[in-house]
Formats: C-alpha cells, sequence, structure tokens
C-alpha cells in the first residue's frame, strides 16, 4: 500500500514538473521572441520545440494541434494586421512578424500541458484570454516597434473579444484529443 502511495505522490511530481517546464519555457519565450527579434526567436523556438518533445510531449498527436493553434493564432493576427488594429514595423508575411509566428508556436505549446487545467472553466478561459491577451500585446507594444491603432480601447476590445472567443476553443481542441485513447489516435 505505501508503495503504491509512493509511485502515485512519484507520477504526480513528474506531471507538474512537465507542466512547470512548459509554462516557464513558454514564458521565457514571450521576452525572447518580443524583445531578441526573428533570428533568436527562431532559435529559442527550435530549442524549446526539441525540449518539448523530449521532456513535455506526451501525445504525438499534439503536433497537429499545435499547427492548429499557430495557424489559427496567424491567421488572427494577419486579420489585426491587415485591418489596422496593430501595426508591426517588421511585418513577414501578410503584416504579422516571424518573432510572433514563433510566440504562437511556442504558447501552442501549452494547451495540453500548462494551460490544460482550465478545461474544467471555459468561462475562466475566456475571461483569462479576454484580459491577458491583449495585455500581452499592450506590453509587447510597449517594448517594440508595433502600435496598436488609434483609439486604442478599439483595439484592446476587439483583441478581448477574439482572444475570449479562440483560446478557450483552442483548450476545448486540446482537451478532447488529450481525452481520446492512445489506440484511436
Amino acid at each position: 500500500m505505501a508503495a503504491t502511495g509512493r509511485h502515485l505522490i512519484a507520477r504526480v511530481c513528474r506531471a507538474l514538473q512537465k507542466k512547470l517546464i512548459n509554462l516557464v519555457l513558454f514564458q521565457l519565450g514571450w521576452f525572447v521572441c518580443v524583445l531578441g527579434g526573428n533570428s533568436y526567436a527562431v532559435a529559442f523556438t527550435l530549442i524549446v520545440l526539441l525540449l518539448h518533445r523530449w521532456l513535455v510531449l506526451d501525445n504525438p498527436r499534439e503536433w497537429k494541434l499545435i499547427g492548429v493553434i499557430v495557424l489559427v493564432g496567424c491567421l488572427w493576427d494577419t486579420a489585426m494586421a491587415q485591418s489596422g488594429v496593430i501595426r508591426y514595423a517588421d511585418g513577414f508575411i501578410a503584416g504579422i512578424p516571424l518573432w510572433l509566428i514563433c510566440l504562437w508556436t511556442l504558447f501552442a505549446t501549452t494547451f495540453m500541458h500548462g494551460l490544460l487545467w482550465l478545461r474544467r472553466f471555459p468561462w475562466l478561459a475566456g475571461l483569462l484570454a479576454g484580459v491577458l491577451g491583449p495585455a500581452s500585446y499592450w506590453f509587447g507594444a510597449n517594448l517594440t516597434e508595433a502600435e496598436l491603432r488609434v483609439p486604442l480601447y478599439m483595439s484592446l476590445a476587439i483583441m478581448a473579444a477574439g482572444w475570449a472567443t479562440l483560446f478557450p476553443a483552442g483548450i476545448y481542441l486540446a482537451a478532447k484529443i488529450n481525452s481520446t485513447p492512445l489506440e484511436a489516435r
């Protein structure tokens, strides 16, 4: 009985360790991408993807989820750039910089790990995304040559609505993939 308890504690600790590694690498990546620019962002993202595969990844279907989230996120940012909600000085593809594509890639790695707990609270996922998503853009714009367009409150409101919708949808998709038995994957 005691061995079973220790085994369970060890499993929980490993799971928490993976989540912490996942979130720390993403947060560090945010600063590398925003402050370091394209070259540093690409190098850091490649390193994180290798570490993610080696230390964190449990489900091979996660790569598809990462691809979908990066695609949707980049389309969202492209729409915001093309409509004038935000302007990037170093637009790479359709008005968004390469470092932002890297940032979406890093963020996508958190959906099945560090942020999956939000699957139980979709309303909280929407609320947090509606506040923290625009805040991230605002902080990032103040650290780079990106510019939130005037009026600022309108830019932030558009970002909040998009984030409050897209983020919970991504968490829902991650939860579906995570709950699918391996045999069916």
